[in-house]
């Protein structure tokens, strides 16, 4: 499989990130894969129509994310729970696509990981509908429950079971990313 290059959205602000370590290991179970613009989702201002509507006046996170996801192959979504819902910044990055048909038929993985016992699937939910709205094309789902038992001092997920979930994840993911350049040059099905 050739390099792809998929748009990570990172919902988390927090240094040493479990979900930001999701998304290093996603790239790392499966080096084919190339995560980008994951540290835009924190530098996007707050959704605001008006200012979608004005290109000229985008600021550069907003350009450059939106760059990010018309090119990507995928994406991957790496979210923590808050409130039993995505965390705002994870919204907030999926609302400024919702006008540039960035997600449209692309592969997605929605992926969260806590240090508590639900591991932030409930993060998950709500999401669902609005990704399949904004038409991508929900591949799976990892979560990660007691992060921190699972990660090395340097933040790294090291618990094999971890490390084997994403590698099944990412397989899933390179299979989805293979069918929809099958399917955009008409081999699909044949």
């Amino acid at each position: 499989m050739a390099e792809r290059v998929v748009l990570g959205i990172c919902g988390s602000l927090r240094q040493g990130s479990y979900n930001a370590a999701l998304l290093r290991l996603a790239e790392r179970v499966r080096p084919q894969i190339r995560v980008v613009g994951a540290d835009l989702a924190g530098r996007l201002p707050l959704f605001n129509p008006d200012v979608e509507a004005d290109e000229a006046v985008w600021p550069d996170a907003v350009r450059e994310f939106r760059e990010h996801a018309s090119r990507a192959d995928g994406v991957l979504i790496a979210t923590p729970e808050y409130a039993h819902g995505p965390a705002g910044v994870t919204k907030n990055a999926i609302d400024w696509l919702v006008g540039a048909g960035g997600l449209v038929g692309k592969p997605t993985v929605l992926m969260s990981a806590s240090p508590g016992q639900a591991g932030g699937m409930r993060a998950h939910t709500p999401l669902m509908p609005t990704l399949t709205l904004l038409g991508a094309v929900l591949v799976d789902c990892v979560v990660v429950s007691r992060a921190g038992a699972r990660t090395d001092a340097s933040g790294e997920y090291v618990d094999p079971a971890v490390v084997e979930r994403m590698g099944l994840a990412m397989g899933e993911f390179a299979d989805a990313l293979s069918y929809a350049d099958r399917r955009s040059t008409g081999l699909a099905g044949r």
